[in-house]
């Protein structure tokens, strides 16, 4: 039985469309909540449908020129990446408990094919999910993803969907037949891919800080808010946390006209309600900056080593994303020369800061030029391209490079400089 999945709450004209391709293309299995969301391709009838046509067909033609071989042969090298029978074991009981018994038949298809395709993400994966109870380590992305979603078979969404057509007069069997097709119906890859993606952004996040006790047993007993630390592919870099530099909600006034993106990340006056209570977040300095640029840099990945799977129509934002991550670390470091004197001579001096911000930004722009080219991946991006690209901003970075003086270290790794700076240590974690 084929698996599609919705959210819980739609339209009737979305359930409606929905059924009109079902009943031409049941061969697929289709995320009903894809037809709502902004990065999809809008329907178009009549007078239109010639252009959108020739749009799809200018979007398809674009994404295979983008040849992806070389980056794709280095994102599939699997040897740094370490995995016991006994934590796959783990790690699949665990899944087994959250998904239902179909869903977990594929998504067990769609990994073992992740750990070929990917094999630093689905390390991630499993590192920082060591734990035998579903409701401990990061197995919480997992459920949130699954629980959002509801799953029907094609014939129940069929029967749903020809109650709906029967109270339409004008709607037949022909108009049906008639219909074009021309939204692209993502198959379960696609919408799994999706989920595993932010699930993959989430666990680097947890691996570097709250969930990485289950894999470097010397931090057990240190709590992450006194230090800094990354994971990043199989290594941890970690770095006592001598003083606290200033907020990065400052950079919010630097801003011109914010986007959701901005006021998401940035805005000093956002709240959260924990228990009922309203909160505004605590002072964060720019490492949450380099957090999230290296977990952009990871989907980013995910996005190219899974592209086989994603349809020629297909428009999202990884891109943009990860350029606004860019983008807030050149206003950081702008403010910090302007500003605060001696937070940029601190930095500046710092040589395993230094070091891991040079090899953040310069992976990232490598992966960023990778995916510019493909429309499936670079959504909204050019604005925020011109923005992180225009020389009276990306100037701040080479300033901070050349004064630093890190660039002579630029061809080393992060195993090269352990030894040789005493202000940061790297952590294997196939040793741990």
């Amino acid at each position: 039985m084929k698996i599609i999945s919705r959210k819980y709450v739609f339209t009737s004209i979305i359930i409606l469309l929905a059924a009109l391709i079902v009943l031409i293309s049941s061969s697929c299995c289709i995320d009903l909540s894809k037809f709502s969301k902004s990065g999809g391709k809008s329907i178009t009838f009549g007078e239109n449908q010639e252009q959108a046509d020739k749009n799809d067909l200018g979007t398809q033609s674009e994404s295979r020129k983008v040849d992806y071989s070389i980056i794709k042969k280095e994102l599939s090298e699997a040897s740094d990446y370490r995995i016991s029978k006994e934590e796959e074991e783990i790690f699949f009981s665990s899944l087994e408990k959250i998904y239902p018994e179909e869903k977990y038949i594929l998504v067990r298809d769609y990994l073992d094919k992740y750990k070929i395709l990917y094999p630093c993400g689905y390390y991630t994966l499993l590192k920082v999910t060591q734990e035998p109870d579903i409701n401990g380590g990061g197995y919480g992305w997992f459920i949130i993803t699954n629980s959002t979603k509801e799953y029907y078979s094609v014939e129940e969404i069929e029967e749903e969907m020809k109650k709906l057509l029967e109270e339409d007069a004008n709607d037949s069997t022909e108009d049906v037949q008639d219909f074009d097709g021309s939204i692209s119906v993502p198959d379960f890859y696609e919408e799994y891919g999706s989920d595993l993606k932010m699930i993959l952004h989430e666990l680097t996040h947890g691996g570097s800080r709250a969930f990485r006790f289950l894999f470097v047993d010397d931090l057990k007993d240190r709590s992450w808010e006194t230090h800094y630390s990354y994971m990043i592919g199989n290594l941890l870099i970690f770095m006592e946390k001598e003083k606290m530099f200033f907020s990065k909600y400052e950079i919010f006034s630097d801003i011109k006209n914010p986007d959701h993106n901005d006021k998401l990340y940035h805005d000093p006056n956002k709240t959260f309600v924990i228990e009922g209570e309203e909160h505004k977040p605590g002072d964060i300095d720019f490492s949450a900056i380099l957090d999230e640029i290296n977990a952009y840099t990871v989907s980013a990945k995910h996005d190219i080593a899974t592209e086989e799977f994603m349809p020629l129509k297909n428009s999202c934002n990884t891109r943009y994303g990860l350029l606004k991550q860019l983008s807030y670390l050149e206003l950081y470091l702008k403010r910090c020369n302007e500003k605060y004197p001696e937070d940029w001579q601190y930095l500046t001096e710092h040589k395993g800061m230094a070091f891991l911000i040079m090899k953040l930004w310069y992976e990232s722009l490598k992966i960023e030029a990778v995916i510019k080219d493909d429309p499936r991946f670079s959504k909204d991006s050019g604005p925020v391209a011109e923005f992180v690209y225009d020389p009276s901003n990306y100037g701040i970075i080479e300033m901070f490079f050349k004064e630093s003086e890190i660039l002579e270290h630029k061809n080393k790794d992060f195993k090269d400089i352990d030894a040789e700076f005493d202000n940061i240590t790297v952590y294997d974690i196939n040793d741990s």
